[in-house]
């Protein structure tokens, strides 16, 4: 059962790159491991091009390799019957956090939950994620050890889950948003981020040394945050030498950075230093537009969460006072 749900996500999530192909190869010469017989197939997402009763050839990598009219089969294949159903190309989620969730006992579970654990919680959220139809995600910000290894899991076939590009733990300064914040000092000196820094020689480090655990994208925090335990506000917080040493020496490597950001000022230093997209961009401004349209930079709008943190908000008992005075102002204005 793993392994045919693994060869359907895998399959969907190459859909919309092939739907649009034509195919000029000769079908009778394509091996398939499987065969998808879909008795709806949405082609094309861009004008909802709809065809009927078409095979979806899998090779043996997971991949598709050729879309064809009618329910072919071949010797060896293995058939899946979506002859009732409506496939689609997979879904994406641009920014998850697979090994998180918020509750009342966020706190406690700092000091209380190991990275086996943590690992433990994030297998199951990237099993619903993928029964959801999200293919793959991109995990922004987690242990690095927790989520590399349901990474490789997923990746050999030997946990259920989207394709997952990790950012593992993010790029934040000393005391900032990724940061431990709001326990004693003792608690403190142990929960440190690994990746925390201050100065743009020490940023640089941090970031070359996320990219050697592992990263396949670099997450900074440019602003506070909301479910930071701590009264600092979501105005700029890495200084404009950390961003551009980040930056540079991410793409020395041959990674892209994404930046938490929602206060007007750290949106607009993290697009001037070159970041490649804004997570959140609740206070953009026209100057970041313009930074945004210059290149390919990308916005990563993130409103569920925005209304999610204001409901928890006004329900009490899951924030703390710190994060309950920035969900009420910044959460509705996410969504708006």
């Amino acid at each position: 059962m793993l392994q045919r749900a693994m060869t359907v996500a895998g399959a969907l999530a190459a859909l919309a790159m092939l739907s649009g192909s034509s195919f000029a190869q000769d079908q009778t010469q394509v091996r398939a491991a499987s065969i998808i017989h879909a008795g709806r197939l949405l082609a094309d997402a861009s004008n909802g091009r709809v065809l009927t009763e078409q095979s979806i050839l899998v090779g043996a990598d997971g991949n598709i390799i050729a879309i064809q009219p009618g329910y072919a089969t071949q010797d060896g294949a293995t058939i899946i019957d979506a002859r009732n159903r409506f496939v689609m190309a997979g879904l994406i989620d641009s920014h998850v956090h697979l090994t998180s969730e918020l509750g009342p006992n966020q706190l406690l579970e700092e000091v209380q939950l190991t990275v086996a654990d943590q690992t433990m919680r994030g297998a199951e959220n990237a099993r619903k994620t993928v029964m959801a139809g999200f293919t793959t995600v991109a995990d922004l910000g987690a242990n690095n050890d927790a989520i590399f290894a349901l990474r490789r899991a997923i990746r050999e076939n030997r946990a259920l889950g989207p394709r997952i590009i990790a950012a593992g733990s993010a790029i934040t300064p000393d005391g900032g948003h990724a940061d431990a914040n709001g326990f004693a000092p003792d608690i403190l000196n142990v929960l440190r981020s690994i990746s925390a820094c201050s100065g743009a020689d020490a940023c640089a480090r941090a970031t070359r040394r996320q990219i050697q655990a592992g990263a396949d994208i670099i997450k900074i925090t440019a602003t506070g945050g909301v479910l930071s335990n701590t009264a600092a506000g979501v105005s700029q917080q890495l200084t404009d030498p950390e961003l551009a040493a980040i930056v540079q020496a991410a793409h020395m490597m041959g990674r892209r950075v994404t930046a938490h950001a929602h206060g007007t000022d750290g949106i607009n230093a993290a697009l001037r230093a070159g970041v490649d997209s804004i997570e959140h961009g609740t206070y953009l401004d026209r100057e970041s537009v313009r930074l945004l349209r210059q290149g390919n930079r990308y916005l990563i709008p993130t409103m569920m969460a925005g209304w999610w943190v204001g409901q928890l908000a006004e329900r009490g008992g899951v924030l703390t006072p710190a994060q309950t005075e920035k969900a009420r102002r910044v959460g509705p204005d996410l969504v708006r």
